[in-house]
């Protein structure tokens, strides 16, 4: 009787090992022009931002094309707070209702409306919320515009990885639930939401880092204000940072230049951050 080849027996024909070369000899260099672009934006961006590294740049509103960065910065953060809020709140309950409440055919249909939502262009988007918001809600270039603006664009990304997060939870779990007698409110908010957590805090950040991003709706929503931010939700234009990038980039000035710079290097800088905390949350949790 033939005895069955063990794993040291098995020889690796020639041809197979020269494409096991190759393919990580691509994967390498792939990561590697990954990691060099990445390292020329961010010398591209600090060496352009030198000019303007100054904590007057933090704590003086815009004039003009001069001045620092204190408005655009106090009102991303404030836009970026109410769009998290608001996202975070509409995206994590529609995940839920989807994957818990909902029939197999309206889960599949919303996820479809999702993904269909999240290819129309952010420019679409600034448009109908001036249409709708701005002018039909007379609401005015605000906060709030923008906000309701921003959750439309972002909301997507909360619900496919949210819906995704809850997937992941093993089906034992949602089974042991109910024997124990566990209403679906009591399941999500016992088991599902805790074990899901760094799933859906990861959707949150790349929607907030979406968001942060964009200029197109916000030029339709809140155009710009060279004042701090107010907290009056209608009615009162907002400074944001991808105005200074855009805008001031164009111009013909030094300080203008370096200012744009210096929006573009702290926005690396607060989206980095919040990928890398959550990553951090996500390996603690392992």
């Amino acid at each position: 009787m033939q005895a069955e080849p063990t794993l040291k027996s098995v020889r690796i024909s020639p041809g197979r090992r020269l494409g096991s070369v190759l393919w990580r000899l691509l994967a390498v260099l792939a990561t590697a022009a990954m990691l060099l672009v990445l390292a020329l934006i961010f010398w591209t961006v600090i060496k352009g931002s030198l000019p303007a590294w100054s904590w007057s740049v933090l704590t003086t509103p815009t004039a003009g094309l001069t001045g620092g960065l204190e408005n655009a910065i106090l009102g991303t953060l404030w836009l970026g707070f109410l769009t998290i809020v608001g996202v975070g709140v509409i995206g994590v309950a529609t995940a839920s209702f989807a994957v818990v409440y909902a029939p197999e055919w309206v889960r599949e249909m919303l996820i479809l409306m999702s993904d269909i939502l999240s290819g129309v262009p952010s420019i679409v988007f600034g448009y109908v919320g001036y249409m709708a918001f701005v002018v039909v809600c007379g609401w005015g270039f605000s906060a709030l515009a923008a906000v309701v603006t921003l959750t439309m664009l972002s909301l997507p990304y909360v619900v496919r990885n949210t819906v995704q997060a809850f997937d992941k939870v093993p089906v034992e779990i949602r089974d042991a639930a109910k024997a124990l007698g566990f209403s679906r409110a009591r399941t999500l908010w016992s088991l599902m939401w805790p074990y899901s957590l760094s799933g859906i805090a990861t959707g949150a950040i790349l929607a907030l880092s979406v968001a942060m991003g964009e200029t197109g709706p916000l030029l339709y929503t809140a155009e710009w204000s060279d004042n701090l931010p107010s907290l009056a939700l209608t009615h009162h234009s907002v400074a944001y940072l991808t105005y200074v990038v855009w805008t001031f980039i164009q111009q013909p000035y030094p300080q203008a230049n370096a200012l744009a710079y210096m929006a573009g290097l702290l926005l690396m800088v607060v989206v980095g951050a919040m990928a890398f905390a959550t990553r951090f949350r996500a390996m603690e949790r392992r």
